[in-house]
């Protein structure tokens, strides 16, 4: 997650910025859509967290955050309105919500209550480690798609240009190059898939019961009201 969602932020940020010509600011808000839907989403996936096998929630997380960046990339040209990445930015936001919270708790969970402070170092520095390991990967990946697309590196004379000052068939080529780069993160996200689904099933106490001690509590309940009769 850490890679692939650093990795699929930048080449975003820079066809926003060099080729539609917003501001850092316009630009940065093409991602509210995302960050709104993870806020929504994150009581409820909080809850399903404790009644769910995690293997089902991240597994459907991760193919939201599959489509969504591969719906994206359709859309990121120099003439298509700027509306039409909200939907899948939508989709996106789907995604994050159901992959981290689940993702998180299921890396220390399992683990003995000596080793869950050791546990969550190791992940959240495999984490950061994944975010610098992807914006190093998707530098790379831009500066040859730009070469493949017959553009000079984003670090000359490309990157010095502005959003607007882009010639018709630079854009539609510097549009194609930050595009293509998205598909490595995309193709990340599959290899998330797979990891998921080897999901251990929580073993702490209290998973999963929540539903049936509702539905114990009630038959109790009927049964008790009759005794009171009795007694009165």
């Amino acid at each position: 997650m850490g890679f692939s969602i650093t990795a699929s932020l930048i080449p975003i940020m820079i066809w926003a910025q060099v080729v539609r010509g917003l501001s850092p600011t316009r630009a940065a808000l093409l991602l509210v859509p995302m960050a709104l839907m993870t806020l929504l989403l994150a009581r409820l996936v909080g809850r399903l967290t404790d009644r769910v096998h995690p293997r089902i929630i991240t597994a459907f997380g991760f193919v939201c955050l599959f489509v969504g960046l591969l719906w994206l990339t359709s859309v990121m040209t120099p003439d298509t309105s700027i509306w039409w990445t909200v939907p899948p930015m939508v989709v996106f936001g789907v995604g994050n919500a159901f992959v981290w919270a689940p993702n998180s708790a299921t890396a220390t969970r399992n683990l003995p209550v000596q080793q869950a402070g050791a546990g969550s170092g190791v992940y959240n520095a495999t984490r950061q480690v994944g975010a610098v390991l992807g914006s190093a990967a998707i530098a790379v990946v831009i500066d040859s798609r730009l070469a493949a697309e017959g553009l000079p590196s984003f670090s000359g004379q490309a990157g010095g240009q502005g959003g607007g000052s882009l010639p018709p068939q630079v854009a539609q080529a510097f549009s194609d190059a930050m595009a293509t780069s998205i598909l490595l993160p995309t193709a990340a996200f599959i290899l998330g898939f797979v990891a998921v689904l080897f999901f251990q099933k929580p073993r702490h106490q209290g998973w999963g019961t929540a539903p049936a001690a509702a539905a114990t509590e009630t038959p109790k309940t009927a049964e008790a009201a009759p005794a009171a009769e009795q007694t009165r």
